[in-house]
């Protein structure tokens, strides 16, 4: 049980077609979890019973019963720890933290996914790893080496400033295991079926003789890629092949104005290749135009990339790629096996202070940081150019390519390969929680968390003085019956959590009755099987109400 996980379920939907990255990803890592995670009852741990319903749905389209799964509050830490970890399919998983340091920092691991880098609250979240309570045995799973470096980058960071704000030596001792992201294989090896392509091509209106070079994803050149060495290519590629060559963009527009910059473009550069745009809601392409392509290309050049499946797709689909030596995209294929690697190059470290700090006063938005630095990345053109005329020119190539694809991605990038490999990390990080010292242990008497102190020490100031051990109590309303009528009101019983439990009131009320010199850790003592903490709380709460009457010593 203790090599179980127990995955946290938030089921975030895209608007609209705007379908993102990090939604295919948490929803192909929910889905694979569910099929084939080493574990026969699945915990799902989610803020309501609604949101636990949808995770059963997800169940049952993943073959399991919606009896498999059990509901989870997200607080339910003596669950997690009989569990052994909590997996979060984000990085966002700090806070966490804080709640296992109440109880037991050994209980569990907690697990996060990390995706995109880039982002503000990303940055900030994952660079409170480092301040918060995060243990050995605790890890962010990163789907590439890139992300990697630019997490621990990111602790270096902090790391250095609290070594120099505060002397000592700071460190997150957090792993950072790169697992790369999977896909279904099975569903993409359907794009290879030639009667789906004669149908895709026959629906494009694309003969026989034209090669297709297929860009999909987000079609937006601040956020994602930009389109020009696409362009560039395909038009070169045409003129020097002399070969009909048809650049097919799949995806959404995330604006119109993004759609015209496309288009506009595509006309100034391109007039021996055809560019066309298909949108991904159009029905005759639920799942892409996958089928009626010979090569995939996608110069990446945004820093909001992580790792890139659409290449993984594609191999799986059986196509060659050209892609930028970018991020974890490199680490896709290995280069002129499975397709072309191509250079790219941005400033060096040091040259983006003020891009930072235009970031951080939000005179930048989110998509004006991703565009600012891609802006200043360049792939090459002339590698571009040649790989694609090299592909379109040897079919033999392509196909060579593409088989060995398809063999690299049933090989490591399918799901069922994947998992087994988070399990691998589960057991390593159980073994890590026997043997690894605990960072920051909880004092006695110490919060969980600094910043949400106990308010009876932070506001000890404000009472003219607080309640004594010592202090004697007396009975003012002798029967419970007249208790219980005051707090028929709400309002004066509105936390009764944090109460004894109203059928002991009428021994704590004949206790003080019947013990004229009683005092509250006498009355303590009679409750012997409720915390010290509860039982002084009601007291108070009993003196407010004029139940009883405080003497003291």
């Amino acid at each position: 049980m203790l090599h179980s996980a127990a995955l946290h379920f938030n089921d975030t939907r895209p608007v609209g077609n705007q379908v993102a990255g990090i939604h295919v990803a948490v929803d192909g890592i929910t889905d694979a979890f569910l099929r084939y995670a080493l574990q026969q009852k699945f915990y799902c741990i989610s803020p309501d019973e609604k949101m636990f319903e949808v995770f059963q749905t997800y169940a049952k389209r993943a073959g399991r019963r919606a009896d498999d799964c059990e509901f989870l509050h997200e607080t339910d830490v003596t669950r997690f720890a009989e569990i052994g970890c909590l997996l979060k399919p984000e990085p966002f998983i700090s806070p966490f933290a804080w709640v296992r340091r109440q109880f037991d920092q050994k209980a569990y691991s907690i697990c996060g996914i990390s995706h995109t880098m880039s982002t503000a609250k990303a940055m900030e979240m994952v660079g409170n790893c480092v301040a918060n309570p995060m243990q050995s045995w605790d890890a962010i799973i990163c789907p590439s080496v890139a992300i990697q470096n630019a997490i621990r980058a990111l602790w270096a960071g902090w790391e250095e400033y609290f070594d120099e704000r505060f002397g000592g030596v700071s460190k997150c001792l957090m792993q950072t295991p790169v697992i790369p992201l999977g896909i279904d294989c099975a569903h993409f090896a359907r794009n290879r079926a030639p009667a789906l392509r004669a149908k895709q091509r026959a629906l494009l209106g694309i003969d026989d003789d034209t090669v297709v070079i297929l860009f999909l994803g987000r079609l937006s050149y601040y956020s994602k890629v930009h389109p020009f060495p696409l362009f560039f290519a395909a038009e070169r590629a045409a003129l020097e092949t002399g070969k009909k060559v048809h650049l097919a963009f799949y995806g959404y527009f995330v604006s119109q104005k993004f759609g015209e910059d496309f288009k506009s473009t595509a006309r100034d550069i391109c007039d021996r290749a055809t560019v066309s745009f298909t949108i991904n809601t159009e029905p005759d392409f639920p799942d892409g135009i996958w089928a009626a392509a010979d090569i995939f290309s996608s110069p990446s050049d945004n820093i909001q990339e992580s790792f890139g499946l659409t290449p993984i797709e594609a191999m799986a689909s059986g196509l060659p790629v050209v892609i930028s030596d970018w991020d974890g995209y490199r680490e896709a294929i290995t280069d002129g096996e499975e397709g072309i690697l191509v250079p790219s190059t941005s400033p060096p470290p040091g040259t983006g202070l003020d891009q930072a700090y235009r970031y951080l006063t939000e005179e930048d938005n989110y998509g004006e940081y991703l565009a600012g630095a891609s802006q200043a990345t360049a792939v090459d053109l002339d590698h571009m150019t040649k790989s694609i005329v090299a592909l379109i020119n040897n079919p033999q190539k392509r196909k060579k390519m593409g088989d060995a694809g398809i063999k690299r991605a049933e090989t490591f990038y399918d799901w069922s390969h994947i998992i087994p490999s988070y399990f691998a990390l589960f057991a390593e990080l159980a073994e890590r929680r026997q043997k690894d010292k605990e960072i920051i242990p909880r004092g006695k008497g110490k919060p969980a968390h600094p910043s949400y102190p106990d308010p009876y020490t932070m506001f000890a100031c404000f009472p003219s003085e607080p309640l004594a051990l010592s202090d004697r109590l007396e009975a003012v309303h002798q029967s419970p019956a007249m208790l219980a009528e005051l707090i028929r009101n709400r309002m004066n019983y509105f936390t009764p959590a944090l109460m004894v439990p109203p059928e002991k009131l009428p021994m704590v009320l004949h206790a003080v009755r019947t013990s004229p010199d009683i005092t509250i850790a006498d009355v303590a003592n009679v409750l012997d099987d409720v915390a010290y903490p509860t039982v002084i709380r009601t007291i108070g709460w009993l003196i407010k109400l004029g139940c009883l009457r405080r003497r003291k010593m």
